[in-house]
């Protein structure tokens, strides 16, 4: 469910719309990110870039009911890209762990109240899916809830998804300190 969600959320991002979908924005853009306003005013080109070795420029940014969501991409392709979504709630640690936090995910260390990480699969090839990629979401200390995903291009090899979770980590940790 959750992921229908971001999925749900990236979507609206990519048709550029805003406010559940009722105003469309301008063309998205290359300015800094933060600029994009929603979820994008917690990124940076230049820290996501070098956290993840990625080359990420355009930015674009929706809001919905309670949620803000961010979509980074590269300037002439829609892979690798980012999606940043922060959710405001009221639950606690141990709901966000036993509701939220995806079954068999790993457990992160000095991130929010509670985290989880894992790799995600390629979805299918038929030319609209992605390569492989990672997922880090958790619990923050002011009541929001945080996902922070990126999905490389399709044909990546799997194995990338294990390099690229611990670089994840990092910049989620960056991304929880500038959330308070």
């Amino acid at each position: 469910m959750r992921t229908v969600g971001v999925t749900l959320a990236a979507l609206l991002l990519l048709t550029g719309c805003d406010d559940a979908g009722a105003h469309p924005q301008a063309a998205p853009s290359t300015a800094p990110a933060a600029a994009a306003g929603g979820a994008c005013q917690l990124l940076d080109f230049a820290v996501v870039n070098a956290k993840l070795g990625l080359d990420l420029a355009v930015a674009a940014s929706a809001t919905q009911d309670n949620t803000f969501t961010c979509v980074l991409q590269p300037r002439a392709a829609t892979a690798p890209d980012l999606v940043l979504s922060v959710s405001a709630t009221t639950i606690g640690a141990d709901i966000y762990t036993s509701a939220v936090q995806p079954k068999g995910a790993a457990p992160v260390e000095g991130l929010g109240a509670a985290a989880y990480q894992q790799p995600t699969p390629a979805t299918d090839g038929t030319g609209h899916g992605t390569g492989p990629g990672a997922e880090v979401g958790w619990l923050a200390g002011n009541k929001r809830i945080i996902q922070l995903s990126v999905h490389l291009a399709s044909g990546t090899p799997e194995d990338k998804s294990a390099e690229l979770l611990p670089k994840l980590v990092a910049l989620a940790k960056l991304i929880d300190l500038s959330s308070l």
